[in-house]
């Protein structure tokens, strides 16, 4: 028998590191799995090549496949994961100007980690008043981690990212671009475009993911549904090598080797001291000042990070009804459960003796220190799931939750293509 080709898609981001390390290791051939990686610039592209059948299975923005399960843009109902390859991973980062500007004129909101959008919000008002234009933040994608972490963090700071700033879509590889060039004023990105940004002295990063919502989900390895049903033995072997690079990856001793296998030419192609910050979690700033140790900034399998939660997609669900690119009459259930497998997990998990939650659903938010789940096949040691505002997220009560935002779309469903670049401009 042949053994599977496989194409698997990705962008020049550090948490692509699981894909390195089992190519490096030979863990795909282990599992006789004849694998090519593709290197892809923008997320758009990516989905494209994947829909149509160009690649098998992509390094894909979590949210990406759940707006694929809710009918949401191209390629309605087509894409579903079973396992998600790293949580945390993102910070948001803004121009030395505007750093210097929340300085001047709001010193009192840099005090505290982690630090909130307050400052940003007096320079927004202030400039509002004056006549000029709105200060302008990008984020990846408008179906991702990035833009729900970045409009979350604008919210609990009372900015209402639909009316107070523009939000802008651009590659994760030409933010610093755009950031050096003056086209925007700040960034969510995933790394090392954070990294970079600071070390050639254009970008001060105010806060990581990891402080914004603590261990939340980052990618996810997608594939057609079609092809997971055609495909289920090859997928589940496909899983079970990720899941060995995964756990591989975030053992302490082989971060500084997995940084520079995914600094190499053939995957993101950046010098190796723009990867280690991401991939040790040492020395990483926030708060635009402090360098701090964060070793969760990055997590590969340690929390059940590679479990597809159901209540992980129904949160992303509820961002995408709190700013109206879903209904708020969307079956979330239905979702969910489409958009993440658990079952294709756990098969894969129980080959490896990998520990497995007995459920698919956990309150969000309650855990501001690290816990014990018990609920699994064995005890599983959790992080903390805290939200910067302190929020609760209930599962079972998804549109009880979105309602208690005061900032939300006011509007009906927004109609159109979500996935337009929008141009930069500056008056």
């Amino acid at each position: 028998m042949s053994r599977p080709e496989i194409t698997i898609g990705f962008v020049r981001l550090s948490d692509a590191a699981p894909l390195a390390a089992a190519v490096k290791h030979r863990t795909f051939d282990k599992y006789e799995l004849n694998i090519a990686l593709k290197r892809f610039s923008s997320w758009a592209s990516m989905r494209d090549a994947l829909g149509t059948g160009a690649i098998t299975a992509a390094h894909m923005l979590a949210p990406m496949v759940v707006a694929s399960a809710a009918h949401l843009g191209p390629f309605p109902g087509q894409f579903t994961t079973g396992f998600i390859f790293n949580l945390n991973g993102n910070a948001i980062t803004v121009s030395t100007a505007l750093f210097d500007e929340i300085q001047s004129h709001a010193p009192g909101h840099m005090q505290t980690l982690p630090m909130t959008a307050s400052g940003v919000k007096t320079i927004s008002g202030a400039r509002r008043e004056k006549g000029l234009p709105p200060l302008v933040f990008a984020h990846v994608f408008p179906h991702s981690m990035h833009a729900y972490e970045l409009r979350y963090w604008l919210g609990a700071a009372g900015i209402d990212p639909e009316k107070d700033v523009q939000l802008v879509v651009i590659p994760p590889s030409q933010m610093v671009n755009a950031l050096t060039r003056g086209e925007i004023d700040g960034y969510c990105v995933g790394e090392p475009w954070n990294c970079v940004a600071v070390t050639s002295g254009v970008g001060k990063t105010l806060i990581t993911s990891s402080e914004i919502w603590s261990n939340s989900p980052e990618k996810a390895l997608a594939v057609r549904t079609e092809w997971a049903k055609q495909n289920h033995d090859t997928h589940i072997v496909l899983i079970s090598a990720l899941i060995e690079a995964a756990a591989w990856v975030d053992q302490p001793d082989n971060r500084l080797q997995a940084a520079k296998l995914v600094a190499s030419p053939d995957m993101i192609d950046v010098p190796l001291e723009d990867v280690l910050g991401s991939l040790t979690g040492s020395n990483r700033q926030t708060g635009g000042r402090l360098r701090i140790d964060i070793p969760d900034f990055n997590v590969f399998h340690r929390y059940a990070a590679n479990f597809p939660w159901h209540s992980h997609a129904k949160w992303i669900l509820s961002q995408m009804i709190r700013w109206g690119d879903a209904p708020m009459n969307m079956d979330v259930d239905k979702v969910s459960v489409a958009a993440f497998r658990p079952d294709i997990y756990r098969e894969a998990a129980h080959g490896l003796g990998i520990a497995c939650p007995n459920t698919n659903e956990k309150r969000e938010g309650s855990h501001s220190h690290a816990w014990l789940m018990t609920d699994a096949t064995k005890p599983i040691a959790f992080g903390p799931d805290r939200f910067i505002d302190g929020r609760i997220f209930d599962p079972n009560e998804v549109l009880e939750y979105v309602k208690g935002f005061q900032i939300r779309y006011a509007g009906s469903t927004r109609l159109g293509d979500s996935d337009r670049l929008q141009a930069v401009t500056r008056a």
